[in-house]
């Protein structure tokens, strides 16, 4: 019988998440891989995560330790992972480790790494038989299906206070080594026909390779997928797609017959960069960093060359968030935003790079949220804490902007040595932001980041670190400025100073410092430094 779903208290709404009915931003930190795998890690790991001052956590949950015996479920990690976020008064994404991480199967139990005629192995062309289970192994999808189901079904049952937001369903599948399995499943798989679902999201997916494919081999409907694609590697891609998406799918309808809370798949990206490193290091980093040939980077994981084929192979999955490090951010931002509705940057880096990321996804992008990785090795007084630290108060402080003004029309962006200024149309005027200091003392600090969000007409709040904005009319309307308000977020809204004169260059413009500037000693006037960067502007048309 299926169980009857209450309302979830989360849920996905087209304008982003909603937790009882309230818009809600993931200011989230992910931890690292180990730092869930005890009671006493948990506790240390989510209290940081605390400090610095994020209000999600996103915890590991190994199957390994999960169903050590199969069929006998050990619920205590999870359990402390719940109370942890309770006593910390954090949301938590549990991450389901369980076939594949980072396209490896390390976290699937000994009973199943141990029997390998029952859950069978990927094969590649230059390794043979690896530690990775084959996406085409039926046992396997059963035995990972049927764990996560009774992990679901246990968080909706104790998580009376609903701290479970998303769930994250596996970690950057793909197979690694070849651009396709070479077993004796997935070749049985390779000989069958292609579904045509399939079929129909690669010819609707003209700008990708598989239609590409596709294409040169005859635009056929029906037939095995050598008929079908032919037999290079973009056709083995989309079969080894196909073949992680199905089974990613029905481990996620198996979780959500049991629990309504939304799903994602993360993935390790296809990223094209060039990395200014000693060449000792370079075949490492792109190891991470990923590349441009599947099985450099994991064959068959849901990258935009094959997204729009996970997106018809997954379904149940809510939304497919891209792990952000390096590559054309935006370009990814907005690709993954158009093809899967939301956009949610589960990993990213954690110095000044990653924070300007986070305020051009979530102000630009409008993410439903953000993460960097790694968060619990931040260590306490450095120079990477106080900028995450500050990252998150600011971050918050959006959040709580967009809670009180839901219709508010929002803006993001980060500024560098090459694009040192920007332009931000909103309706009837636009802000124009750049790093140099009026008075040309500040040399600029990069990266300079920040948000503006136009609350009501003539109310603004503009959030960030290291710029200067003006504002300028449409035609020959001028834009002047009423009235500037620093505020700082703590039980409400606090205000710190009414803002005029020097510090808002006589009406004339607002500027953020940027975090910890000193200006040189031949400024000849001690400047105020020391700000919250969170603004309110009462602007008025002339």
């Amino acid at each position: 019988m299926t169980p009857q779903l209450t309302r979830p208290a989360v849920e996905l709404a087209e304008t982003g998440l909603l937790i009882d009915g309230d818009p809600f931003i993931v200011v989230g930190g992910e931890l690292h891989n180990s730092s869930s795998s005890t009671a006493e890690a948990i506790d240390t790991g989510f209290r940081h995560v605390r400090s610095l001052g994020a209000n999600t956590v996103l915890a590991p949950v190994s199957w390994a330790q999960f169903e050590p015996v199969e069929g006998r479920f050990d619920f205590s990690l999870i359990d402390a992972m719940l109370e942890a976020a309770t006593r910390t008064n954090l949301r938590l994404i549990p991450l389901w480790f369980a076939s594949w991480k980072n396209g490896m199967s390390s976290y699937a139990p000994d009973w199943v790494k141990r029997d390998t005629e029952r859950f069978v192995r990927a094969r590649t062309s230059a390794a043979g038989i690896i530690e990775h289970l084959s996406p085409f192994g039926v046992e396997s999808r059963l035995a990972d299906s049927t764990a996560f189901a009774a992990l679901m079904a246990h968080i909706d049952r104790v998580d009376v206070a609903r701290r479970v937001i998303l769930v994250q369903v596996q970690n950057e599948v793909g197979l690694l080594g070849d651009s396709r399995d070479r077993s004796s499943a997935a070749d049985v798989a390779w000989a069958q026909p292609v579904p045509a679902e399939v079929v129909t999201a690669i010819a609707e997916a003209t700008e990708t390779p598989a239609y590409s494919a596709w294409r040169s081999n005859g635009a056929r409907r029906e037939g095995s997928w050598s008929e079908v694609l032919g037999t290079g590697t973009d056709a083995e891609e989309a079969f080894m797609a196909w073949g992680y998406a199905t089974y990613v799918e029905a481990v996620s309808r198996a979780g959500r017959q049991v629990n309504p809370v939304p799903l994602f798949a993360n993935v390790w990206l296809d990223s094209d960069i060039e990395l200014d490193l000693p060449e000792s290091f370079k075949e490492s980093a792109l190891a991470v960093a990923g590349g441009m040939q599947p099985g450099i980077y994991p064959s068959g994981g849901p990258v935009m060359r094959v997204a729009r084929l996970w997106a018809a192979c997954a379904p149940t999955l809510d939304f497919v968030s891209p792990d952000v490090y390096f590559g054309e951010f935006d370009d990814i931002f907005a690709s993954y935003r158009a093809t899967f509705g939301h956009l949610f940057i589960p990993e990213m880096r954690t110095s000044a790079i990653g924070v300007s990321h986070m305020f051009r996804a979530i102000g630009e992008h409008r993410a439903v949220g953000v993460s960097p990785f790694g968060v619990d090795a931040v260590t306490r007084d450095s120079d990477e804490e106080l900028i995450l630290k500050d990252g998150y108060r600011l971050l918050t402080a959006v959040s709580e902007i967009l809670r009180e003004h839901p219709a508010a029309h929002m803006r993001g962006f980060m500024l560098d040595v090459d694009h040192p200024t920007t332009e931000l149309e909103f309706e009837g005027f636009s802000a124009l932001v750049g790093t140099a200091d009026p008075y040309g003392f500040q040399v600029p600090v990069y990266p300079a980041y920040g948000i503006v969000v136009e609350a009501s007409p003539g109310e603004l709040f503009v959030v960030g670190r290291g710029f200067v904005v003006t504002f300028t009319g449409s035609g020959d309307t001028k834009i002047g400025i009423l009235a500037v308000t620093e505020l700082e977020l703590g039980n409400g809204w606090s205000v710190v100073r009414e803002l005029n004169g020097d510090q808002t260059g006589s009406g004339s413009r607002v500027r953020l410092p940027a975090l910890g500037e000193v200006l040189p000693s031949i400024f000849p006037i001690p400047p105020f430094t020391e700000a919250t960067a969170i603004l309110k502007v009462r602007t008025y048309s002339y």
